[in-house]
């Protein structure tokens, strides 16, 4: 055998030993695994929670985001002991060290305890901001310890908080707009299920804010889970009780007025309770709150000079844990409210005022099913019952002068309302390929109904002179009853081609009983966090979105109709009596249909900033306007009235644009307390501002301008932080104790406003002045002590500390006296607070 032939046969067999040595070493390496999943103290899925795993064996820390289910995966090269660090927003730091894993798999359990303005140790963290590298949704949160330490105005109702984001501003009458849409443009759900208001679709619930876990805003890139509202959504969710017997209360000490005599003026309590029904199994909450409001009027005789406001809400949540997997929750809220002599001033004397009656009834039934891997399904149904009552104090004429008002309102409005929401979405365990995917899938019924009444009787414009200016009488059938029926399913999917990037695709079908057909709105974002860029997020996104089509814009159809007749200063008649009502042709009409693209950029900054700079661009098509159908009148001496036939017929001829940039910055310090200053530049407008109505008719074409909540410049911060004993001499650091301080201030633009005449015309364009600039500036002290082994809290502050005018009303009259008269706002008010927090 030649020895070339034998020295390769040796040669060929050694390497293929080395082989088999090499590939018997790589297959008894055991691989490292950690199958984790993160839940809160009740045993729901905590999804969007940051994990980071460090440890003396690694260089840099991985990091992973829990899933809907809760899961996250981890993999290790080594065995060994490793420190775990767990965050989200709205909940407690989680912290373990010396953590040991083994070859092979490992199951890790994480418990987040949700962020409560009393923490049982004083050694908790708050989680920072943070950014959630794997999120699309432009997010903003306040939890449940900055909605009770800031000092905004109204601090009873949450609603008020809800200006302390970015993109929310409320207008003068303090409801909320969102990202430059209407209050109906905006997405509302309590704990998952819809809360808008079944005629209106405003948010009109009222919660006990002490119940409030968080607020969570969606601005744009949202899922197409969300649908009907195309300006963002709105999350509000509510507190569970776990294990520990908690009570608290506030302000269960009533206040005392001493003008015009002695009186209760204000009173707030709030009361809330939770606990264990079946420790390790079952909890109950319980959340109550009123608010009592007693006004006196100066300038009016005595007897006649006080209105009365109450307003109460009772939250009751129960959650069983049927099994470790399966977690059912039941839930019932009720409002109440009633408004004596509304609208009583010097110059509205009680004659004028309005008697309202309100409630709400909210039932819900959740369902949660988790399976392995890391699939979710859900099971949900609500009832909603709202009634409303607004009557005057008689039936006598109205008159309206440009020195006050006289006589009985003239609207006497009786509705009853309803709505009935079946749900059911899922989402499935993740797959590979070409990276990874997670589906997920839905869908939502909803029936709407309401019954309404409105009986409405004469009313006068008068001049100066107290001549008779216009006289408008009602002629129609005044009750109306309807129900309609729409459904909604999608269908999404989380990509996920590479670590860093992840893009989210899905469609939603919206179909409604009236339009017949359904709609499609697709929608793709994708958010990119390359290694190299720590810390640093660039999302992007374009999605189609259409709003609700609501129950009070389908009732105009069968509405009464207006006569309005026009009188000379000598008392002649003015050509004939104008008629004026509102046509709808159902079959004609489309949902109005928004296109909406959005670019941010989120980073942490040094000093432990975490800054975000967020575009939105949002046009909208086919939306709701009233068009006339006959010539309107103009302004001429002498008057000429409009044309007998005043109609305005509802059409999808309405444009909207709204463009915003936001430029954000937040802190968490000193482990417990939080500070954040944002400022957006932006501008909302329509080719269709002019807001007719049957009660109060304006004469005036369609015409483009500023929406009336339009704020150009806007500037908001808020925070809160200790006061260090230390920077006090020695003999007053017992009386400093645990003091906090807590100062909210906003700045904007003024909101814009028309002009009229009094005979009711448009003199320029709509919405061509502006309200002065508003500012605020609110702060106050917020003293912990204890008092008979129990925790307690005492706060004092100033609501407008500057005493600023932030004038909210103005007289648009161009034929006043008066005009350009402004009412102010809220004057400088001392707030002072009481709270029990509990046994320590």
């Amino acid at each position: 055998m030649p020895r070339g032939g034998y020295l390769a046969r040796q040669t060929c067999a050694l390497a293929c030993l080395a082989a088999f040595c090499a590939l018997s070493l790589f297959s008894f390496s055991t691989p490292i695994s950690i199958s984790g999943r993160i839940l809160d103290e009740n045993g729901v899925a905590v999804e969007g929670v940051r994990i980071n795993l460090a440890g003396d064996l690694l260089t840099t820390p991985i990091i992973a985001i829990s899933g809907p289910a809760g899961d996250f995966n981890l993999g290790l090269e080594q065995p060994g002991d490793y420190s775990i660090h767990a965050e989200r927003q709205g909940f407690f730091v989680f912290d373990q060290r010396a953590v040991s894993f083994h070859e092979g798999v490992n199951q890790l359990a994480i418990t987040l305890n949700h962020l409560k303005e009393f923490a049982e140790s004083i050694d908790v963290v708050y989680s920072p901001p943070g950014i959630d590298l794997q999120e699309p949704t432009a997010t903003s949160e306040l939890s449940n310890v900055a909605i009770m330490e800031i000092p905004y105005p109204a601090s009873q109702d949450f609603r008020s908080a809800l200006p302390m984001l970015q993109g929310v501003v409320a207008d003068v009458f303090g409801r909320p707009h969102f990202n430059g849409g209407g209050t109906a443009q905006t997405s509302y759900r309590l704990n998952g299920f819809n809360i808008a208001d079944p005629v209106t679709g405003r948010l009109e619930t009222r919660l006990n804010i002490e119940s409030v876990e968080t607020l969570e805003l969606k601005t744009s890139r949202f899922s197409p889970e969300i649908g009907r509202g195309s300006s963002g959504a709105l999350d509000i969710k509510t507190e569970m009780g776990d294990d520990r017997w908690r009570f608290s209360g506030t302000n269960f000490i009533p206040g005392i007025g001493s003008q015009d005599g002695f009186h209760i003026n204000k009173w707030t309590p709030r009361i809330k309770v939770s606990g264990p029904l079946w420790k390790g199994r079952a909890w109950f909450h319980n959340g109550f709150d009123t608010f009592y409001d007693l006004n006196t009027v100066n300038g009016l005789p005595h007897g006649q000079n006080r209105n009365r406001s109450f307003v109460g809400s009772n939250l009751t949540r129960v959650q069983v844990n049927l099994k470790p997997s399966n977690l059912f929750t039941a839930s019932f809220l009720m409002n109440r409210g009633q408004d004596t002599r509304q609208g009583l001033s010097f110059l509205d004397p009680v004659e004028t005022t309005l008697n309202r009656r309100q409630s709400l009834q909210l039932a819900t039934l959740r369902d949660q099913i988790y399976f392995r891997g890391g699939g979710v399904l859900e099971f949900g149904m609500s009832d909603m019952r709202v009634y409303f009552r607004s009557s005057p104090q008689g039936n006598q004429i109205f008159q309206i002068s440009p020195m006050g008002r006289r006589g009985n309102y003239f609207v006497d409005l009786t509705r009853h309302s309803d709505r009935q929401q079946w749900m059911v979405q899922g989402v499935l365990p993740k797959f590979q390929f070409a990276g990874s995917h997670q589906f997920s899938a839905g869908t939502d019924i909803e029936r709407s109904g309401v019954y309404r009444t409105s009986e409405r009787h004469d009313y006068q414009i008068l001049r100066a002179d107290l001549s008779l200016a216009r006289q408008v009488s009602f002629l129609g059938n005044p009750t109306e009853s309807r129900s309609v029926l729409e459904s909604s399913q999608y269908v999404l999917d989380r990509w996920s081609p590479l670590d860093a990037l992840l893009i989210e695709g899905g469609l939603r079908s919206d179909w409604h009983e009236v339009l017949g057909h359904a709609v499609l709105s697709p929608r793709l974002s994708a958010v990119y966090a390359p290694s190299f860029l720590h810390d640093t997020k660039v999302a992007a996104g374009y999605g189609i979105f259409y709003d609700a089509l609501t129950l009070e814009t389908l009732g105009i159809r069968n509405d009464q109709v207006s006569y309005s007749t026009f009188f000379a200063p000598n008392g002649n008649v003015l050509g004939q009596p104008v008629q004026t009502g509102f046509r709808l042709n159902e079959h004609q009409l489309r949902l109005p249909r928004y296109q909406t693209s959005s670019f941010s950029v989120e980073r942490k900054l040094p000093f432990e900033l975490f800054g975000r700079i967020n575009l939105t661009h949002r046009v909208g098509a086919h939306g709701f306007t009233f068009i006339s159908d006959s010539p309107v009148g103009t302004v001429a001496e002498p008057f000429v009235p409009p044309s007998p036939e005043n109609f305005y017929s509802l059409r999808n001829a309405r444009h909207d644009q709204y463009n915003a940039a936001e430029f954000t910055l937040r802190r968490t310090f000193a482990k417990q307390y939080e500070w954040s200053a944002g400022y957006t530049r932006s501008s909302a407008r329509s080719n269709s501002v002019v807001d007719y109505s049957l009660e109060n008719p304006i004469f005036a074409p369609q015409s483009p301008g500023p929406f009336p909540w339009d704020a150009p410049n806007r500037f908001v911060t808020w925070g809160w932080a200790p006061i260090q004993r230390r920077w006090f001499p020695r003999l007053l650091r017992p009386v400093i104790g645990e003091t906090a301080i807590a100062f909210l201030a906003e700045y904007r633009t003024g909101f814009p406003f028309s002009v009229v005449s009094e005979e009711g015309v448009l003199i320029g364009a709509p919405n061509r002045l502006r309200l002065p600039a508003y500012f605020d500036l609110n702060f106050d002290l917020e003293r912990r002590f204890r008092l008979l082994h129990y925790l307690w809290e005492w706060r004092v502050g100033l609501n407008n500390a500057t005493n600023n005018g932030n004038p909210n009303v103005v007289n648009n009259n161009i034929d006043s006296a008066t005009f350009l008269a402004y009412g102010r706002g809220q004057p400088r008010a001392v707030a002072v607070r009481l709270h029990f927090l509990g046994k320590k």
